[in-house]
């Protein structure tokens, strides 16, 4: 447990990586948006000689950066959340224990693995959506200063 002159420090870190997961969960489901906006135009590439077209793999890459920038976002909060340093204190509500629960316990190895195959794209997205929705809830439930 924190002593009380750390709390601010602490909130602060709590919202910091909140913040940067759900930006980068963002940025991944953009990315994955981009691929399924490619998709529908790929029957006229012949037609407009391919000009404008996106490539599907660098997006796959960026999705695949973005959730990995996730995972290391969030590995501060989940660490001093499995060694007990952040507690229901913390929070407006208790039951955000339970949706830390959820977040340190995400697989994101499912998704990479299906990114880096390419494919899988909206198990991906719905999996990431998921995700960004309990980084949101858990920020708006961290207690004030």
């Amino acid at each position: 447990m924190s002593s009380e002159s750390d709390r601010p420090r602490v909130l602060r870190a709590i919202k910091k990586c909140l913040s940067d997961a759900y930006e980068h969960c963002q940025e991944a489901m953009d990315a994955l948006d981009e691929i399924g906006r490619g998709s529908i135009g790929t029957g006229m590439t012949p037609l407009i000689g391919g000009f404008a077209m996106s490539d599907p793999n660098d997006n796959y890459r960026t999705a695949l950066i973005e959730v990995d920038r996730v995972e290391k976002s969030l590995k501060p909060l989940i660490k001093r959340y499995e060694d007990e340093r952040i507690n229901e204190s913390h929070f407006k509500d208790e039951q955000v224990m339970k949706i830390l629960q959820d977040i340190a316990q995400f697989e994101y190895q499912i998704i990479l693995d299906k990114l880096s195959k390419r494919q899988g794209r909206e198990t991906a997205w719905y999996r990431l959506r998921e995700l960004s929705d309990k980084i949101e809830k858990v920020f708006r439930l961290v207690a004030e200063e």
